[in-house]
């Protein structure tokens, strides 16, 4: 099966080869209460991992990509207008 999208940004079109989802979280000290009013930070990342026509393969921001093609079709020939 092959996934075709571009770059919302920059054009372009990809093969997509696979995707991840990750999320972090961070600790520290505040500056004048230190551990007991600590900064924290997290957040949630998803990753797409695309090659183009070269095959040198790139990691993209899923935000950034649109789908072009599946195996051919568009996904509104998939999904009809049934798929929101």
């Amino acid at each position: 099966m092959a996934i075709l999208v571009t770059h919302v940004e920059k054009g372009g079109r990809f093969v997509v080869l696979g995707a991840s989802a990750s999320k972090w979280a961070t600790s520290r000290g505040s500056a004048i209460f230190g551990n007991f009013a600590p900064v924290e930070e997290s957040g949630y990342v998803r990753s797409i991992a695309v090659c183009g026509a070269d095959g040198r393969i790139q990691f993209a921001d899923g935000d950034q990509l649109r789908v072009v093609s599946i195996d051919g079709k568009t996904p509104q020939e998939l999904l009809g207008d049934g798929g929101s």
